[in-house]
């Protein structure tokens, strides 16, 4: 009797069938995010057709190492709604998802279900004590007969504006970025400052906002951002592993912009990708899942020039306020320790993150704030912020 699959067996199943395939496609040079792509037609962004979500993390990669040129996949099931089959001996991409929470539709006291506004039933969403992964298989549009043609829209010339949306990006990030001539383009997490040569070096727009949006990638993982670790040994995993991360989360905004994407910068990273994934095929679902946090961190930029202070601030809860003044003051403390004691703080948040990164949002804003609450208490050290008066005595409650 084969013994059921517990969720990190699922993971690591899961995991390594991504890893091997991306091995082979990385050493023959034709995995997604090394693959040059001048984006004629739409951005080509694998999404469900039926709740027309798109796919994310490791399963947005999954679906892009199939080299299909339609982005619309659906289960058998959701084919079958709308009228459409699956052709007879086709063969489905298997997926994963993480179940947090249960639903149920709530009913009155005579057993009938209770309806919204809309007069659709309300669902009740409850909580998982023990998450679990959940299998599922998918097809590709050109699998299936009965659906309509795939229609794609043209995109828009990127020109030299401050009306695209990549100079909007770069504009709302407030990134430092200095222009120099040569050939050199990098981020320098000492300085936090991007460096890109000058955009006249550049043959076109789309060729310098592709370099300009994956060098912001990098950008991302400051301490006072995503909090990656970035002094990393050129050559090393640490360095191989978050140039990864760029080159995926470069390819998913590029695509989602509608951009092109020039990877041939970063052929050189090749061999320590493949080590990396030998290593540890699990790699592949951490390097995607930060690869999403980038793309939707750079991403964010796209609203922000249209929110004022003020709207952001009263969109915020009082848990979220709170995280966010704790965490304000924590990083100033930061440049205020010894090396010594800063690299024991990063390693006691990364320790903290990876027990939380399951959680619900609002179970880890809880849990980060008490953290930030303590390591502000045992460092001693004060920080004076007019506007966050009074937080470190609320802390002491």
């Amino acid at each position: 009797m084969n013994e059921k699959k517990t969720p990190q067996q699922k993971q690591l199943d899961y995991a390594k069938t991504i890893a091997n395939e991306l091995i082979e496609m990385i050493k023959a040079g034709t995995a997604p995010f090394q693959q040059p792509w001048e984006p004629a037609f739409g951005t080509d962004v694998p999404y469900n057709y039926v709740t027309g979500k798109p796919y994310s993390g490791s399963n947005e990669i999954y679906l892009m190492m199939q080299n299909r040129s339609d982005p619309r996949w659906l289960t058998y099931r959701q084919a079958q709604s709308i009228n459409a089959q699956v052709r007879k001996g086709e063969r489905g991409i298997g997926l994963i998802r993480l179940i947090t929470h249960s639903e149920k539709i709530e009913r009155d006291e005579n057993g009938k279900p209770v309806l919204n506004d809309h007069g659709e039933p309300v669902i009740i969403r409850g909580l998982l004590e023990k998450p679990y992964i959940k299998n599922f298989t998918v097809f590709n549009a050109e699998q299936i007969d009965g659906l309509p043609p795939l229609i794609k829209k043209p995109l828009p010339e990127l020109t030299w504006s401050r009306d695209n949306a990549a100079e909007r990006i770069l504009i709302a990030s407030k990134a430092e970025i200095e222009h120099q001539y040569g050939n050199n383009a990098y981020y320098s997490p000492i300085k936090d400052k991007i460096v890109l040569p000058e955009k006249t070096q550049f043959a076109d727009a789309g060729s310098y906002y592709a370099v300009a949006l994956h060098e912001l990638g990098h950008w991302t993982g400051h301490e006072s951002r995503l909090n990656r670790q970035l002094m990393n040994q050129f050559g090393s995993d640490d360095y191989a592993r978050e140039e990864l991360r760029a080159e995926i989360a470069s390819m998913m905004i590029n695509r989602e912009l509608g951009m092109p994407h020039a990877p041939e910068r970063h052929a050189t990273y090749v061999n320590n990708w493949v080590s990396v994934l030998e290593k540890d095929p699990t790699e592949i679902l951490h390097a995607c899942r930060d690869a999403q946090k980038i793309q939707k961190y750079v991403l964010s930029f796209q609203q922000q020039q249209q929110i004022t202070p003020e709207t952001v601030q009263n969109k915020l809860t009082p848990e979220e306020e709170l995280l966010n003044r704790a965490k304000e003051i924590y990083l100033s403390q930061n440049s205020l320790l010894s090396k010594t004691e800063h690299q024991n703080r990063q390693i006691r948040l990364y320790a903290v993150e990876k027990v939380l990164e399951k959680l619900p949002d609002n179970l880890k804003a809880e849990a980060l704030t008490n953290f930030y609450k303590q390591e502000i208490k045992a460092a001693g050290i004060n920080v004076e912020y007019p506007q966050d008066k009074g937080i470190l005595e609320e802390y002491e409650r």
